[in-house]
């Protein structure tokens, strides 16, 4: 007698079952018509919230912001992928449409970060040529330079000389290396010091060796 094993349709069933309900059973607990609906509600509910997440993507002026939706949004993508072997998606299904924004991901950073410092612009009613005040400019620095680790070399390198130059009057990437800098020689001083000084003696244990220096005299 040979072992009992459901059918290929019935086990994707369970499989799809135990991701929508997060169990681990062996045979299917629902009827297949409310697991159905339960499938498309799913499904419904996370790609609502990553069309919304989209239109944040392309239209929020604040890093914080900008990043978060991302973060959700792929988040959502990804809880849709696990259900894709089991649920008809139109195109692009979740997974080319989460390989879609990530290839894209460079120019959506880009395009917020230009729209964060033309938003600043307009905010404190200055030209693309106008001088900056560290004071208006800098909190809008900070907010952009909070994810400086998510944003490619070269938008980086832009911030740095444009926005960060136009404010500061230096780069930020300059200014980074004379801080480096002025924390090494900061360093070497100490080290110096250090070695110039040593610590203070102990006067019992000066006291000590010269007794002891005199006992081993006396000895000989």
């Amino acid at each position: 007698m040979g072992f009992f094993s459901p059918n290929p349709a019935k086990q994707k069933q369970i499989e799809l079952q135990n991701i929508l309900f997060n169990t681990n059973e062996k045979k299917l607990m629902v009827t297949p018509e409310f697991l159905h609906n339960m499938a498309v509600n799913y499904a419904s509910k996370r790609m609502k919230t990553v069309n919304k997440m989209n239109s944040g993507l392309v239209s929020t002026k604040t890093p914080r912001h900008f990043f978060a939706y991302y973060d959700i949004m792929m988040q959502n993508l990804d809880e849709l992928i696990l259900i894709e072997p089991y649920h008809e998606f139109k195109n692009p299904v979740p997974s080319v449409f989460k390989n879609m924004i990530n290839e894209k991901m460079n120019k959506y950073i880009e395009a917020m970060i230009n729209r964060t410092w033309k938003e600043a612009n307009h905010k404190f009613g200055l030209g693309l040529d106008g001088k900056r005040d560290p004071l208006l400019y800098g909190p809008v620095l900070d907010d952009i330079l909070r994810f400086r680790d998510r944003y490619p070399e070269v938008l980086l390198e832009h911030i740095s000389n444009s926005f960060y130059k136009s404010v500061y009057g230096v780069s930020f990437l300059e200014m980074e290396e004379r801080q480096a800098a002025a924390e090494a020689v900061t360093e070497d001083i100490e080290n110096v010091d250090g070695a110039e000084h040593g610590d203070i003696p102990d006067p019992d244990d000066a006291l000590s060796l010269h007794e002891e220096a005199e006992n081993e005299q006396n000895a000989e």
